[in-house]
């Protein structure tokens, strides 16, 4: 009789995945989880390829500059930064592709370094003026295309060898476009090329393998930007490093990532460089404690093709390395600073286990020194602002920031090494908020602190002081009184003796308010403050000495 097998497969692949869980559970269990301990208790025939330390990324990130542009996380240019060119494109006939210039190619390419260095990559990638001009070109004709894809047509109009240059660019490069202009190269490189978790690509991860090719010796840039919006590009397909080395798998997230380089809905990637199949894959994902400590704060992912807590996928296309096993867990909330997460691999055509830990760190705040507290802000004896704050050990300066009412912050003092700042510049009639960093220098770089909780004053105007109050005929009564600086105008207040109830009866610029058809032989009071109105905003001195006047 012949025996039916049909259900071995999954059975046996379902016995798998229920000992790698008592694999990581007892782990959990049995130490008190660090990285080393996980990693060094499995059985580990294959690994991860070596990545550098944090330190050692700080200073890269330091070395290699990329911050050409500061943007949103949304991508959106700030500061009124626009794409710099050595060439600008001409976008109607007659089309010029354009350049782009020196600091925008170097950004860029220090982009990509910085991410192979991060990952354990060679980062011997230089630019290529060949490559360059092709991904110039492809960004040309699908911006006068007006639509982004690797196989564009020639646009009307357009010269037969630009365009031919730019459909051979588009094949060979990856490719993105923005709604929005000025978009930057290191924004697309970082969250959207290497982020690849849109649609069909987090299936795939094409564009982020280019980038993680280790056999990439070379590469180049383009960006086209107006009404269209932005298209960029980066040539991708070269393999003119194939000595390059790389001592185990290709991972993304690496060993230790920056936060500003992983984004939560971001797919994981582990490339093997061969093919594999997705039925020989199981993936266990631990998420650990910052403290380094499992207890009830641990979450476990588990991923193959039969049982899976998010996105699956195992991709042998030719996208850089073959083999490229691609992972998501499901609510796994956002990464901060100070997340560790294990990764166990198991490879059931050979039986290798690959296991590492990926630790996220604040690359930007890495040195950041903590936040200083605004003590107290009092008006001192000539009635400015008087700021006192609490002092941070490992802070070379404290840097003050102000703003007015309806105002954005300024800086107004750097390089303070005491803790106190007497402003002297405040005016009066005016609400100040102020907030106070600590600043500390490494290996020339300033790093700066969380801005302390800020607090405000109101620096005030003064005393409207009356000079004159007297019944001038009958009926009227007329006061005067001295101008007080910075004032915008006056109010003037109105009772009758004894009467508990004041009246606004003038709001007025002059300098003296007459006051007609009052009766005779009755006794009035009259006060008077300066106001002053600044960003739509009113503050008001105090009131003068109240002053009687019987009405003739």
């Amino acid at each position: 009789m012949k025996e039916n097998h049909s259900g071995t497969k999954p059975f046996t692949f379902l016995m798998r995945i229920l000992a790698s869980a008592v694999l990581v559970l007892s782990l959990m269990i049995a130490v008190p989880v660090d990285n080393s301990a996980l990693a060094a208790s499995a059985s580990t025939v294959a690994a991860a390829a070596e990545g550098p330390s944090k330190e050692e990324i700080v200073l890269y990130v330091q070395e290699h500059p990329s911050n050409l542009a500061s943007y949103s996380a949304k991508g959106l240019p700030l500061n009124g930064y626009t794409i710099g060119y050595r060439v600008k494109p001409q976008l109607a006939q007659p089309y010029v592709a354009g350049a782009l210039s020196d600091d925008e190619l170097i950004c860029a390419l220090n982009t990509i370094k910085t991410i192979r260095y991060i990952a354990g990559l060679p980062d011997d990638i230089y630019l290529s003026d060949e490559y360059n001009s092709l991904a110039q070109a492809s960004s040309l004709v699908n911006y006068v295309n007006n639509k982004l894809t690797h196989t564009p047509e020639a646009p009307s109009g357009m010269d037969s060898s630009l365009a031919d240059k730019g459909i051979e660019g588009s094949k060979k490069s990856n490719i993105a476009r923005t709604s929005w202009q000025n978009n930057t190269l290191k924004w697309t490189i970082i969250h959207g090329w290497m982020d690849d978790s849109d649609g069909d690509n987090a299936k795939v991860l094409g564009h982020r393998r280019w980038i993680l090719n280790p056999s990439m010796g070379m590469t180049g840039f383009g960006s086209v930007t107006g009404s269209h919006g932005t298209y960029n590009a980066m040539y991708a397909h070269d393999r003119s490093n194939p000595s390059a080395s790389v001592s185990g798998a290709v991972c993304w997230p690496a060993t230790n990532t920056p936060l500003s380089y992983f984004g939560s809905d971001a797919p994981w990637s582990i490339s093997l460089g061969r093919e594999i199949s997705e039925e020989d894959v199981i993936v266990t994902l631990v998420k650990v404690s910052s403290s380094g400590s499992a207890s009830g704060q641990s979450k476990v992912w588990t991923f193959s093709k039969y049982i899976s807590d998010g996105d699956f996928y195992v991709n042998n296309g030719g996208y850089g390395e073959k083999g490229c096993i691609i992972f998501r867990p499901s609510d796994v909330g956002s990464y901060d600073d100070g997340d560790s997460f294990y990764v166990s691999v198991s490879l059931g055509d050979t039986g290798e286990t690959m296991s590492y830990t990926v630790d996220f760190f604040n690359l930007e705040g890495y040195y950041d020194p903590e936040s200083p507290a605004i003590l107290s802000v009092k008006l001192n004896t000539l009635v400015k602002p008087r700021i006192t704050w609490s002092s941070v050990d490992d802070a070379d300066r404290y840097k003050l920031y102000r703003k007015t009412r309806g105002g954005s912050w300024k800086l107004i003092a750097d390089n303070l090494t005491d803790c106190i700042y007497e402003d002297a510049s405040a005016g009066q009639g005016i609400r100040y908020y102020y907030k106070i960093t600590a600043a500390r220098e490494v290996k020339d770089t300033i790093y700066e602190s969380d801005p302390s909780s800020s607090k405000y004053i109101t620096v005030p105007l003064s005393r409207t002081r009356i000079t004159s109050a007297k019944s001038t005929a009958r009926g009227t009564n007329y006061i005067k009184w001295s101008s007080v600086s910075k004032a915008s105008g006056y109010k003037v207040y109105r009772r009758t003796a004894g009467s508990s109830k004041w009246t606004l009866v003038k709001t007025t610029r002059s300098l003296y308010f007459k006051d007609t058809k009052k009766t005779s032989g009755r006794k009035y009071e009259y006060k008077v403050r300066a106001y002053r109105t600044y960003n739509s905003y009113t503050t008001y001195g105090d009131y003068s000495t109240i002053k009687s006047i019987k009405t003739k």
